[in-house]
């Protein structure tokens, strides 16, 4: 490491190299005083690494977003057959129509649907729940490193669950209209009565306009704050893990299993909130009013209705979101 002396003659240097490269007016010439020129150097070198932190901050959460971009997309596709089933268990319009459990509704849903029947509504998340879900991801990572009192420094489990639950708040306002249409979609139990995504946003917009796209964001947002046990378990799990290209595989699946029991209840009344429009919606207009009704008509149980087919969507979904993240990660953060 060069000595403080040394420091300062090549800062001393490179002043007097800019300077050298400049040429100064008739009316004014460079300051004489060798400490007036050190503290110009400093100011010029303070800068540079200035800029260059603020690209390194700016790539490497550009890397984070498009990792967890690739991460979404998995897990998206993995896992969104499971998601058709949880939420036609979920809606009391449909529920009733599969009284046997998941695997029926799986085999009753391909008998009656054919196999697309399960892909309904993929459109609108896979446009925007894949980019959120890059979102989730850097959005994670910048609230850690906000929190983090140096560059190095290793967060702790409640630092990790704090960066999440505030990643998850903020995420809602993109999760809540695009679930609201995937909702209605996937609620349509026809084989053929299957607007396209646009035809569905047009329809909410001309109802209701922008707070028909919003309706169910307060339990949106409440089940969204799981990514704070969500992160939380997949760091614990990584942590108290062998180094292994199987761990983010392992820790994924675990964070999807707790960070969904953590809110899974939020969950039910969102699908609820969302499957009817406010000026139909009898008891159901918000969030608290459907809780109570909820209760009262069906008992402790309709809270946990879907839970089965969410959490065994949840291991294989995880896994493939966390293992192609840290994959892309890892080719994203090579040199080039």
């Amino acid at each position: 490491m060069p000595s403080f002396l040394s420091t300062n003659v090549l800062l001393l240097c490179l002043l007097l190299a800019t300077l050298s490269m400049s040429r100064p007016s008739p009316s004014s010439s460079p300051p004489d005083d060798p400490g007036v020129q050190l503290d110009i150097a400093k100011g010029v070198l303070g800068a540079a690494i200035q800029q260059r932190t603020n690209r390194e901050a700016w790539r490497l959460l550009m890397n984070e977003y498009l990792a967890g971009t690739v991460g979404g997309m998995a897990g998206l596709i993995v896992g969104y057959p499971f998601d058709t089933v949880k939420v036609r268990l979920q809606n009391r319009e449909t529920a009733g129509k599969y009284p046997h459990g998941m695997v029926r509704t799986f085999s009753t849903i391909i008998a009656e649907e054919r196999l697309v029947g399960l892909f309904k509504g993929i459109t609108s998340p896979i446009a925007t729940l894949a980019p959120l879900n890059g979102l989730v991801f850097g959005g994670y990572g910048y609230f850690l490193r906000l929190q983090a009192p140096s560059p190095n420094h290793a967060p702790s489990l409640a630092q990790v669950t704090i960066a999440g639950a505030l990643t998850g708040v903020i995420a809602a306002t993109i999760t809540t209209p695009t679930e609201l249409v995937k909702i209605r979609q996937q609620t349509l139990t026809s084989s053929t009565a299957l607007p396209s995504t646009r035809a569905v946003v047009a329809g909410i917009w001309r109802a209701h306009g922008v707070t028909g796209l919003y309706r169910g964001f307060t339990a949106t947002m409440l089940r969204d704050a799981g990514y704070g046990p969500y992160f939380f378990a997949y760091e614990l799990t990584t942590r108290l893990s062998p180094p292994s290209p199987l761990t983010p595989l392992f820790a994924g699946a675990i964070a999807g299993i707790i960070g969904w029991l953590a809110t899974f209840p939020f969950d039910v009344i969102k699908t609820r909130v969302q499957s009817v429009d406010r000026d139909v919606a009898g008891p159901y207009r918000s969030t608290w009013s459907t809780a109570r009704a909820s209760l009262r008509e069906e008992g402790w149980g309709v809270f946990w209705r879907g839970l089965w087919p969410t959490l065994i969507r949840a291991v294989p979904v995880n896994m493939a979101t966390f293992g192609a993240f840290e994959l892309a990660l890892h080719f994203l953060r090579q040199p080039a």
